[in-house]
């Protein structure tokens, strides 16, 4: 009696123990598990935490430059201020004084103190003896008149010499205003034009002197272009700059990324799609530009006084030579803060424009900036249809060198990355493929994940020696047949709990995998569809590359207005 209690304790600790071990033999089948697929997610977070960072110091970079290019501009600006603030106050008394001669309301002591005061705060300034002179002239003061006239040509011949071309011309001395038109023109070398040449060119240009004033200025003109055109790299020089400028353009059209969430997050090779597509855009920015200087050529509805008036103001105001390269700092911290601190992008736009800034510019480049930018080159629509009608054939030229290098760098496929799978489309006609080809892929991963999980051998070993020593005690009966019984069950439960246990792992990961498999094909028929709509937007906009070959082959002289046409027609 007291063997058999015996026996009963001995069974019961050893049932306590299986049980722990089949506890236990299923935590760390589960942890193996979970530690591989916590690998995985490590190694992806760790790949998106670069991605993040490299972000955030970008982001940080930008937000320093922009934060440092907002108060420059400001400190510069203050600087302008302080150092050529009176320059300022001169030209805005220029202004008044033509326009208070025109309507006879100055009075001679007023005339007379306000010239020559300006003498006195602006010794350097050529523009201060110049309204000492026209103060002279009115008043009919000889003495003074040849003796601040000397002063002004010391200071500025030239600038004296076209604001006096302007200024006879305004007051109807016409053989006054040839007079000094020839003298301008005697100093002028076309490898090295000042930058006020644009404003003479403006006002023949726009009809504004006699015919005898167009007839030299065609002259002139046609015989620079000659000397420019036969050599030293002059028009390659141009070429070569609107083809930097359509580069630059391509530049601030900005991401498409918005349009295209889903290519622009998987497609590796994005940047290069989106440098494409931005570059198709602006075929039709330039056609637009363009458009508007050919539309806008002809439109003389003001008077020929008042666009004298404009073109003497331009004169007048426009930044003497030592403010520039003050403002060209001021230009390039504003295009800073206008790319939100991308100092690169500003300074690759800023490279394009750099001839605005130059002080002394070839005859071709005047022309180059009047298209590029008639704000900051100072001129209007007529000259920049002017010079549009001139400098057409390399216009032309720089844009098919730009749509050739546009269109053979732009990616034929869209290589696609989703979840460890890679393909490629042109166009996303190749939806069944890519979707096989994912497939399989997928297959792949759910026979690597499955083989992951390990089967409970020592468990069924475990099962299999508690078996076989239940059998034996079974058929040895005596004290040991429900030894051996217990031993069966035993041997039973722990191997039914381990294959369960197996079998609800593997279907685990069967379900993960699936799951995967599924949002990866909603991601990639997403993708594939922006690319549909991708390459109907890009054929759409590079198709217009044509629209402007046209444009500007079937420019001519005849396009713009009779006001120019003599002239354009001797240019080109």
């Amino acid at each position: 009696m007291s063997t058999h209690h015996i026996s009963y304790a001995d069974l019961s600790g050893i049932e306590n123990k299986f049980s722990r071990l089949r506890q236990e033999l299923n935590e760390v089948a589960s942890d193996v598990n979970h530690i591989g697929r916590e690998q995985s997610q490590m190694k992806s977070q760790l790949e998106q935490l670069i991605d993040d960072f490299a972000e955030f110091v970008d982001t940080d970079r930008k937000q320093k430059a922009l934060q440092l290019a907002e108060t420059r501009v400001g400190v510069l600006s203050q600087q302008l201020q302080t150092e050529f603030g009176y320059y300022a106050e001169i030209r805005r008394l220029a202004v008044g004084m033509l326009q208070g001669v025109d309507v006879g309301v100055l009075s001679d002591d007023t005339l007379r103190a306000s010239t020559e005061e300006v003498m006195i705060k602006a010794p350097g300034y050529w523009l201060a003896p110049v309204l000492v002179t026209l103060a002279a002239w009115i008043r009919q003061d000889q003495t003074t008149m040849q003796r601040a006239l000397a002063e002004a040509l010391r200071r500025d011949d030239y600038k004296t010499t076209l604001f006096l071309v302007l200024v006879m011309r305004r007051l109807g001395r016409r053989e006054a205003s040839l007079q000094w038109l020839q003298r301008y023109f005697r100093h002028q070398d076309p490898r090295h034009l000042d930058r006020e040449f644009v404003t003479l060119l403006e006002g023949i240009a726009t009809g504004l002197f006699p015919p005898a004033a167009r007839q030299l200025m065609q002259d002139h003109l046609s015989q620079w272009l000659n000397q420019l055109t036969e050599g030293g790299g002059f028009v390659e020089k141009q070429r070569r700059k609107w083809d930097e400028f359509m580069e630059a353009t391509a530049g601030m059209v900005g991401p498409a990324a918005a349009a295209y969430p889903l290519l622009s997050e998987h497609a590796t090779n994005w940047a290069e799609l989106n440098l494409g597509y931005n570059r198709t855009h602006v075929h039709e920015l330039l056609r637009q530009h363009f458009n508007n200087i050919t539309s806008g050529a002809h439109d003389f509805s003001t008077s020929l006084k008042t666009q004298l008036d404009e073109t003497l103001s331009r004169l007048v105001s426009n930044f003497d030579d030592e403010e520039l390269p003050l403002r060209h700092e001021v230009h390039l911290n504003q295009l800073i803060v206008r790319n939100e601190g991308d100092k690169a992008a500003a300074q690759a736009q800023l490279a394009a424009r750099d001839g605005l800034f130059d002080q002394q510019v070839d005859l071709l480049q005047l022309l180059t900036n009047a298209l590029f930018d008639s704000e900051l080159a100072g001129t209007t629509r007529v000259t920049q249809a002017l010079a549009l009608s001139v400098s057409q054939s390399w216009i032309l030229e720089a844009h098919g060198t730009f749509t050739g290098r546009a269109r053979q760098q732009a990616p034929a496929q869209a290589q696609l990355a989703l979840d460890g799978w890679q393909g490629q489309s042109a166009d996303g006609h190749n939806e069944t493929a890519l979707l096989d080809s994912q497939s399989s892929h997928y297959a792949t991963i759910m026979q690597t994940e499955l083989a992951k999980v390990a089967a409970p051998v020592g468990r069924f070993v475990g099962a299999g020696v508690l078996a076989a020593f239940g059998v034996w005690a079974a058929f040895n009966g005596g004290g040991l047949a429900m030894l051996g019984a217990v031993c069966i069950i035993l041997a039973g439960v722990l191997g039914y709990t381990g294959w369960t246990a197996f079998t609800k792992t593997k279907q685990q990961v069967r379900d993960a995998v699936n799951e995967r498999h599924r949002r990866a094909h909603e991601v990639l028929r997403g993708c594939l569809a922006e690319l549909v709509d991708f390459r109907r937007d890009y054929s759409r906009r590079d198709a217009q590359a044509a629209d402007l070959q046209q444009l500007l082959a079937h420019i001519t002289p005849e396009s713009f207005s009779s006001k120019t046409y003599e002239t354009s027609r001797a240019l080109a």
